[in-house]
This record gives structure tokens, sequence and C-alpha cells, in this order.
């Protein structure tokens, strides 16, 4: 009987230390997941700027365009107080030209200058001095204060660390602002690019703007242009987000509409920028291309009253996109004819369009928004005819060498081009 008793024991004590070791595997495989999970999100969130256009995409797709702008609205947001919080504890950046690789652009030396004078009479000095028939430089638009205590730099115009550029002589210069109070973190770089000497080229991509209306683009820039290029970015909205107006390459990708900002390039190889129907229309002898996107950032010199709209003035649906803080883009026209190419991170519509009316703009016109699309990126000629590419900003989370290869939205660049440089 003890024996039997004995062994009862021994059996019920059996499933009593299993239990521990069933336990345990539990809590291992739970604490193993989550380990998994925090990784995946980890990654995912430092994979973010590359995955957001493919999540995005799908959740158009499944629960439609109005919900997926209201879950990105939640995500930037978040992502707002996130800054906000890092800001608080760690700081940040003062200037988004900072970085520690030293860029040294290769400039070609100039071909000596042919003057040709006429020699007058016995006695009069038939010496001319060539540099008197140079261009006169690029002169730098005067700058805005936005805040009482800038830093350093900030709102400064700089020619260090651009292509084809020397202090002397000035095809680029840079500046940057922070045009929200609030978020000291914000940063605008602004380039000013002296158009006498360069061509704006619009490319349409292969499947925006048009891809609605079956009309693709070549998106690619052609390769007899990549020894000149100095600069490119990227262009507007999806065609189906606002259907703003893209004609280019002898097509048209999207209907030209009033009232919307608008960048022309001209036969001749200048460009101009308005509203459409107030200040341009196409001409098709004229006109090589014209790109819409929303409506003026900066209209006659001030800030349009329109950057605090929402609904689909700014975008394509029902929400107040204009208020979304993310990454933003834009291009602008200062009153001397020269180009603004402007970008920067945690910006509003009206906070965008703040830092080009403190650059100096005449009119400018908002380009895409978000970091997965926002990128300037600048060539840096090389001695053997190549080009090499780099960021305009460090923060610009995409390769300098995306518009290389062929792109499925739209973009814009700049090749050298001194034909008018007089």
């Amino acid at each position: 009987m003890a024996a039997e008793e004995a062994a009862g024991e021994a059996a019920a004590a059996a499933p009593g230390e299993a239990a521990p070791r069933r336990w345990l595997t539990w809590k291992r495989a739970v604490a193993g997941l989550a380990l998994l999970t925090l990784g995946a999100g980890a990654m995912a969130y430092l994979q973010r700027d590359r995955i957001a256009p493919e999540v995005a995409d799908g959740l158009r797709a499944t629960i439609g365009d109005e919900r997926t702008a209201r879950v990105e609205g939640w995500f930037f947001a978040i992502e707002d107080r996130v800054q906000k919080a890092r800001y608080r504890l760690l700081g940040s950046e003062t200037n988004p030209f900072a970085t520690e690789e030293v860029r040294v652009s290769y400039v070609a030396r100039t071909p000596p200058r042919t003057v040709v004078v006429w020699a007058g009479t016995r006695g009069v000095d038939r010496g001319a001095n060539p540099d008197a028939f140079l261009p006169v430089p690029m002169t730098f638009p005067k700058t805005r204060q936005l805040r009482a205590n800038p830093e350093p730099g900030e709102g400064t115009w700089s020619t260090a660390g651009l292509p084809r550029t020397t202090p002397s002589d000035p095809l680029m210069a840079k500046t940057f602002f922070r045009p929200d109070p609030s978020r000291p973190y914000a940063l605008v770089g602004v380039l000013l690019v002296d158009v006498r000497r360069v061509r704006l080229h619009l490319v349409a991509g292969t499947v925006d703007p048009g891809g609605s209306r079956g009309v693709k683009g070549p998106g690619t820039i052609p390769a007899e242009d990549v020894p000149r290029l100095v600069a490119a970015w990227n262009g507007g909205f999806k065609g189906d987000h606002g259907n703003f107006g893209m004609v280019a390459h002898g097509k048209e990708f999207q209907r030209l509409r009033n009232g919307l900002a608008t960048v022309c390039t001209k036969k001749d190889g200048t460009f101009v920028m308005g509203e459409y129907g107030r200040d341009l229309a196409w001409d098709p002898e004229r006109m090589e291309a014209c790109r819409q996107n929303a409506v003026l950032l900066v209209d006659r010199g001030e800030v349009s009253r329109r950057t605090a709209e929402g609904n689909d003035t700014w975008g394509y649906v029902q929400v107040n996109s204009s208020e979304f803080i993310t990454w933003r883009s834009a291009i602008g026209v200062t009153k001397d004819g020269n180009l603004l190419v402007a970008a920067g991170n945690s910006l509003s519509a009206e906070t965008l369009a703040k830092a080009l009316w403190a650059a100096g703009a005449e009119y400018a016109m908002q380009l895409d928004i978000n970091s997965p699309y926002v990128l300037t990126s600048l060539f840096f000629p090389q001695p053997d005819g190549s080009v090499k590419p780099e960021r305009f900003m460090e923060a610009m989370p995409d390769a300098p060498g995306r518009f290389l290869r062929t792109q499925e939205r739209d973009f814009m660049y700049l090749v050298l081009d001194e034909s008018r440089y007089r």
C-alpha cells in the first residue's frame, strides 16, 4: 500500500514538475515574440522612408484615399510629438548644411575670352581690359529675419560647398531659416541659382502625373545633359492627388487649370512662375513645359493667405493637409528673376511659405511633401567629365544619385547653359 501511495505521489509530482517547464517555455516564446516585434518595429522605423510609399499605396487600395489621409495625419502628429520630445531631451542640429565631409568642387578652367575692340586712331589707347566686358555677378536678394536670435549663418547667403561656384564667380548660393518658433528644429534650406547660367527642365515620370490617364513620360535625364548637370529635385504630387496640371514632351499628362501655382519653361531657355490664368498661360509657340501644384505659397512678394486652407487646396482629400507637419519642398523666383529651390523638415504649408518669403521670393509654389519624396541633389563635375551627386541637405533621406535613374514620378533638373550669360 505504501508503495502504491509513493508511486501515486511520484506520478502526481511529475505533472507538477512539468508545469513550470511549460510556463518557462511560454514565457520565453512570448519574450522572443516581443523582441522580434520590437526589432521589426525598429527596423521598420529606420526604413520608414523606404517602406512608407508602399504602405500608403496599399492602404489607399484597401481603405480609400480619405481614410488613408487621416491615418497619415495621425502618423505625422505622432512623429511631430516624438520630434518635440527628442529636441527637449537631446537638442538638434542648427545648420542643415553642417557636415564633417569636406566637399571639393572641381571647377574647370574658363577658356580665354576673346575681346574685339576698334583700334581707333593714332594717339588713342587701343588697349581694352577684358574684365570690363564680363557679366555682372549675381546679386543676392536681401533676406528677412524670422527670429529675434538667428543662428550663425541663418539668413546669410553662402557659396561654400556648391558645384561650379566660387566666391568671385557664384553660380549658386545657399542659406537656411527656422520659420516655426514652436519647432526650433524645423530647418529650411534654400538654394539660390543664377538663371542666366542654367536651363531648367521639367521631366514627367513613367507613372506620374499622367498614369491615371494612360500618358507616360520618359522619367530620365537625357545622356547628353548629364555632364552639364547642376542640380535636380522632386516634382509635384501624384497625378490623382489633386490632378494638378502638367504639359511636357509634347504631351498633356494632366490638364492645366486656372488659379493654380504654375512654373513654365520656355524655348529660349528662360522660365516663368505665377498663377495660371492670371500671370501666365500655355503658349505652344514659346513654351516647352508647364507644371502645376496647389496654389501659390508666396504671391507678389507676400505670404499667401491660402496657406492656411485645407480641403482640396493642398491635395486630393477633405483633410487639411496644409497642417501636416512633415518634409516639404518648393521652388520660387526672386524679384530679379533668379531661381530658389527649398526644402525642409517638420513644416506646414504656412511655415514653408514664410521661409521662401524670408529668402526673397516674389513667387513660390509647393512641390511634393513627405520625406520619401523630398530630395534635392547637387552634381559636382569631376576631372574625367562625370558628375558626382551629393545631397543639398545632409538630413535628406534618399540617395543623391536617384535622379540619374529612371523615375516613376516627375522631377526637375538644371544644366549649365551660359549662352544667355551677358
